[in-house]
């Protein structure tokens, strides 16, 4: 790391809305920075993008991407370091709620600027739940080995909420955790 990175704080980094155009990057992404999560590693997930029946994983990214709103992170270098899709809608899993809201799927980085890029995105799901009115904001993540991803959303200012199993096509199970915020 140089001295200027060194200096870097969640409030160098830009975050914009993407397109489609970005899956590539998006999944990219997606691959270096959760592959030590995902039992079933896949060598790139971009070449999942021209099979004929890609990965679930792949083609959860590519729903989301297309029905969400796409919130792309960069450095002060304009790099990409990270993404998230932003959608009203909860997943089926999630418990339903009585009160506005705006969920964030899909939050990935770079793993070299993950701490500043996790709170750009957050503090923008944030900001954009208040400009549409939602007064909660949900996501879910990965709730294995020591719970460190866990920690890392409640140093962001998300509270736990329920832990689930998801099912996943090898018939291994995802430990899973719900959070929350108010906005």
């Amino acid at each position: 790391m140089n001295e200027s990175e060194e200096r870097l704080d969640w409030s160098d980094m830009d975050v914009a809305e993407g397109d489609p155009g970005n899956v590539v990057e998006f999944l990219g992404m997606f691959h270096d920075d959760s592959s030590w999560l995902v039992p079933v590693q896949y060598v790139n997930l971009v070449e999942t993008l021209e099979w004929e029946e890609p990965p679930p994983i792949a083609k959860q990214v590519l729903r989301h991407v297309r029905d969400g709103q796409v919130r792309i992170c960069r450095d002060l270098l304009t790099r990409v370091t990270g993404g998230s899709v932003l959608t009203d809608e909860a997943p089926e899993f999630a418990p339903v709620v009585e009160e506005p809201e705006l969920y964030l799927h899909f939050l990935v980085t770079r793993v070299r600027f993950r701490q500043f890029t996790m709170a750009a995105l957050v503090a923008d799901a944030r900001a954009e739940a208040a400009r549409r009115g939602a007064r909660l904001l949900r996501t879910h993540c990965w709730a294995g080995e020591d719970g460190r991803v866990v920690r890392e959303y409640e140093e962001l200012g998300f509270t736990p909420t329920l832990e689930f199993e998801e099912l996943r096509s090898d018939g291994s199970l995802w430990p899973g955790q719900m959070l929350q915020a108010q906005v």
